[in-house]
């Protein structure tokens, strides 16, 4: 019998006479020593499937729950809270998406993880001796060289992967045998997430865990799982073996997110395959299959009987039109030669650009106890050039110094040394010289995150008409055309223009926010990591925007990113940045095929492809 049975699982909402079914019918089975992935885009009901799991859904919001979900034969779903709560840590541990979300700010390490503890003492003090010597056991586990000192940290003080791996030690302090994680390697960089992913595989193999992985990312499945469930909507269109999965899927949906996955060597110079469209909202009334209305693969049956998983070899998969055979992606493409066209002027000049930060750690000792000051170069030396209409991809890992030299370039931040020029304005030591507003228009950005960069407060339409109307004279009939005119450019209908940011979906408010740049008609636009948080389908979608508008404005482009895969598809050239130091430039063809620099393959080794490792397909390790 297997570890954790979910059988015929439904949630759903109460929202007036109708509830709004979040997850329907789902059964999925998970054994000892297992990982299963759960994949599938942004609404396909991943994260309440887990929550679900563990209960916790019920403290968001009031949930109407049938059928089974079965842990050793116990039904949690039939366990009153008192009993319920015993489970968690004890039985079930749990990995959230963001770490510092998810510890307390307010205290130190060790004392997080002595709190998660369940000790076998009998007095105080001996069972606080036993939670913190396993808590140490567990940092010391997890990857920390020195435990007592990260024992006594706060969460801010460490790196993300760092607070990720204290979030993993945590969930094991009480020996769990199910860990449940909900996407805990977003917006790490690859080589980060290729550390958190090893440390799982670790982890779990020595406690002989099950573990229930959720992730949108193909690649990330590929490394980990030994299953792979795709959900859709609510519903499980297909599960199996992930090599199964993977090497040749089943269902149109997940041939689709195969397809959907960049790949190191792979151009893509027409655009990223996106999946048109977007899952449809929870409680939509769709008869068939509902994946039906973005598949070109639909037959009759598809628009009117929703289909039933049958088994198909070792794989489930419910599809009328199931495909078959691996997926076909395009062949390497050949080193670029220089066009006539990359010897145009630049539009950008970095020349040996320094930042230089001051700070104060250690002590000097003496009465005062006066803390050194030290200086740190976030950006050290740096020179590079982009031409009108070039797309120059920036990655390195973090703390490399990539957003710091793209505040930079965007007048932000000034350089400690060295000088920028954008279309022949200066910005140096001293500031930008000439006008300010001329700059503004001419260099715009696009931040990491659209939920943050976004005012909550505001409409869409006042958000793209802000820069308008602080460096045009359009006002406004005129005004009110241009940002329609936007909205229309970036793919979204004139009907969001006066919904707020939380009203739309995130691949959305990414398209506002790009509208927004685009809005003073800039020449050179900065994208610090834009596509991190997005599905792989949305992120395509959001690519092929960036890719259409350089083309049709001329725009340049230092897009930001930690994705190898995703940059060396799009890129026209790109610089590998270490420790503030640009070590490596040169055409995506050069660097998948002979990359130059130690550290450009350290990063091309870490980078996670969609082909199985052999494990995943009963091979040993």
């Amino acid at each position: 019998m297997s570890l954790l049975e979910i059988d015929r699982l439904s949630v759903a909402v109460p929202t007036g006479e109708v509830d709004t079914e979040l997850v329907h019918e789902l059964s999925l089975s998970l054994d000892s020593g297992q990982t299963l992935c759960v994949v599938g885009e942004s609404g396909s009901g991943k994260t309440v499937t887990v929550l679900s799991v563990i209960r916790l859904l019920e403290f968001v919001t009031p949930v109407r729950t049938t059928g089974e979900v079965r842990l050793d034969d116990v039904d949690l779903n039939g366990l009153d809270a008192a009993r319920m709560r015993s489970f968690r840590g004890r039985r079930i541990g749990m990995v959230f998406q963001e770490a510092l979300d998810s510890l307390n700010p307010a205290q130190r390490i060790g004392a997080q993880l002595v709190e998660a503890y369940e000790p076998g003492g009998t007095r105080r003090g001996e069972a606080r001796a036993e939670a913190l010597a396993r808590a140490l056991d567990l940092l010391r586990e997890v990857g920390f060289s020195d435990p007592r000192r990260v024992a006594n940290l706060y969460p801010h003080q460490l790196s993300g992967g760092m607070q990720q791996r204290v979030m993993i030690a945590m969930a094991l302090m009480a020996g769990p045998d199910l860990l449940l994680a909900d996407e805990p390697t977003t917006a790490l960089d690859v080589t980060t997430q290729a550390e958190i992913l090893r440390l799982f595989r670790t982890v779990q193999r020595e406690h002989r865990m099950a573990c229930v992985f959720i992730t949108h990312d193909m690649g990330v499945a590929a490394e980990i799982a030994d299953r792979i469930a795709v959900l859709y909507a609510g519903r499980l269109v297909e599960s199996g073996p992930a090599a199964e999965v993977l090497n040749s899927p089943r269902h149109r949906y997940t041939r689709a997110l195969v397809e959907c996955v960049p790949q190191v060597g792979v151009r893509r110079v027409d655009g990223l395959p996106a999946i048109t469209g977007s899952v449809p909202e929870a409680g939509a009334l769709l008869p068939g299959c509902r994946f039906a209305p973005r598949c070109a693969h639909t037959v009759d049956r598809c628009t009117t009987e929703e289909p039933p998983p049958i088994a198909v070899g070792p794989v489930e998969v419910a599809c009328w039109n199931p495909g078959s055979g691996p997926v076909e992606l395009p062949p390497p493409a050949p080193v670029e030669a220089l066009a006539e066209a990359d010897l145009a002027e630049p539009l950008l000049e970095v020349k040996d650009v320094r930042r230089t930060f001051v700070t104060r750690s250690g002590r000097s000792g003496g009465l005062l106890g006066l803390r050194k000051r030290e200086r740190l170069a976030a950006v050290d030396g740096v020179s590079l050039s982009i031409r009108p209409g070039e797309f120059f991809g920036l990655v390195g890992e973090s703390g490399s110094g990539k957003t710091t030299l793209g505040q930079i370039v965007a007048a932000l931040d000034h350089p400690t040394e060295g000088t920028v020029s954008v279309a022949g304005q200066l910005h140096t030591a001293r500031g930008l010289e000439g006008d300010t507003t001329a700059f503004r228009r001419t260099v715009q950005l696009v931040f990491q995150d659209p939920q943050s960069s976004l005012d909550p407060r505001h409409t869409v339409g006042r958000i793209i008409a802000e820069p308008l109307r602080e460096l045009t004279s359009l006002r406004g009939p005129a005004l009110r055309k241009r940002v329609e005119r936007l909205l229309d450019e970036v793919g979204l209908a004139k009907t969001v223009i006066d919904r707020i940011p939380a009203q739309i979906s995130g691949g959305q408010r990414q398209r506002v926010a790009i509208a927004r740049a685009l809005a003073p008609e800039p020449r050179l636009i900065v994208a610090d990591e834009p596509t991190s948080a997005l599905d792989v389908s949305v992120q395509g979608q959001v690519m092929n925007l960036l890719l259409d508008l350089r083309r049709e404005h001329d725009l340049g482009f230092l897009f930001i990113t930690h994705n190898l895969s995703l940059i060396l598809s799009v890129a026209d050239r790109v610089g590998v940045m270490k420790d503030g130091k640009l070590v490596e430039v040169a055409t995506p063809a050069e660097i998948a095929a002979a990359p130059g620099h130690e550290y450009t393959r350290s990063l091309l080794a870490a980078n996670p492809g969609i082909t199985p490792p052999a494990r995943a397909a009963g091979s040993p390790e």
